[in-house]
């Protein structure tokens, strides 16, 4: 995830992606998340403030197309699987590792507090839970439906610049959409395996007419695309909100269309105007990744010792008091994070299990 052509400026593509993880780490660390609003006004704000950063996701896919696409004729198939096996694999496993170790350790606090541990009193049905927990329901599912997708679009390489074969791919993403209101198999963005794909392979062509499509986006106003943004912003909260009226489990969902035309429209906003020098101090290209890897293990194990102590239990807050938690937390949460991950960096033994 950290690989950049060398003598070719990309810098877009750190400033990015990350923008897109402060989105992905707000939304998972916002208070709002699994809560079930009673009434219109408490439904409106819940979905207001965590629709405007549900554009993320996509963004990444296709900005990791796009260095697909970059190195396409560099590598085979096996060799490029196995360098990104090798260098993003790994560390996925080391936290997933620790993730469970922590779990462990606050079951043995339990435990000798004298309370009820599943870990100890049913420990395989415990490990297999929090395994299935961890890599469906947390950030790193990203990893496993990222090798995935970067699988099939390897083995089907021959087809990569073929719009119809493009065009199979987003038939597939669109199943999801539509199955968000007839809920043929599981709606989870995080089961999706097949649901991705389809903006890998868009990073890949807009790799190929990059040229094309800098020429076309700088001739793009400031109104015009902002417009998009707000337009498209108002129309996924639109859908969000019929969604739950439908009584949807999963209205905020990744993969609706609405959501998808205002990741496309974030897209091209962020490459137009958001190429901020200023975070070129943050090094986004070396702590991009592992954020993305810890951000959740403290969001999980770490902040409810901080909450718990404050006596902060999201269901006795109103819908405004969780709003601004949104806030608070993310800057908690993602300052925290990037102090730990510059720090291993920092480690020679270290750096790897962050992608360095």
């Amino acid at each position: 995830m950290t690989d950049i052509s060398k003598g070719k400026n990309y810098d877009f593509i750190d400033t990015m992606r990350f923008i897109a993880m402060i989105s992905i780490v707000m939304e998972h660390s916002s208070p709002f998340l699994g809560m079930q609003m009673t009434t219109l006004h408490d439904q409106i704000i819940q979905t207001a403030a965590l629709q405007f950063i549900k554009f993320g996701t996509i963004v990444f896919f296709i900005l990791a197309g796009f260095l697909i696409g970059d190195k396409f004729n560099q590598y085979t198939t096996k060799q490029y699987l196995s360098r990104r096996i090798h260098s993003i694999f790994r560390p996925w496993l080391f936290w997933v590792t620790v993730f469970i170790g922590l779990f462990y350790i606050n079951q043995a606090v339990i435990h000798f507090k004298g309370g009820g541990a599943p870990g100890f009193e049913h420990p395989i049905n415990y490990l297999v839970d929090r395994i299935h927990f961890i890599v469906v329901y947390t950030s790193f599912w990203f990893i496993i439906n990222f090798i995935f997708c970067i699988a099939v679009l390897l083995f089907f390489r021959k087809y990569m610049y073929n719009m119809i074969f493009g065009a199979i791919l987003g038939l597939c993403s669109l199943f999801y959409s539509v199955n968000l209101y007839f809920e043929w198999a599981p709606t989870g963005h995080t089961t999706a395996l097949m649901g991705f794909i389809f903006y890998l392979w868009l990073g890949v062509i807009l790799h190929k007419y990059f040229d094309a499509f800098q020429k076309w986006i700088t001739q793009r106003s400031f109104f015009l695309l902002s417009s998009l943004v707000v337009i498209t912003y108002i129309l996924s909260c639109i859908e969000s909100l019929h969604l739950l009226q439908l009584g949807s489990g999963d209205f905020l969902n990744t993969l609706r269309i609405s959501n998808i035309i205002f990741s496309f429209a974030c897209f091209l906003f962020l490459y137009r105007f958001c190429n901020f020098k200023a975070i070129e101090m943050l090094n986004p290209r070396s702590m991009t990744f592992g954020i993305h890897l810890l951000h959740h293990i403290l969001i999980i194990i770490f902040l409810p010792m901080v909450l718990m102590p404050l006596e902060i239990v999201y269901a006795k807050q109103t819908a405004w008091n969780l709003f601004f938690l949104q806030f608070l937390i993310f800057l908690l949460i993602y300052s925290s994070t990037y102090v730990i991950v510059h720090l291993l960096r920092k480690m020679e033994k270290w750096k790897w299990t962050v992608g360095q």
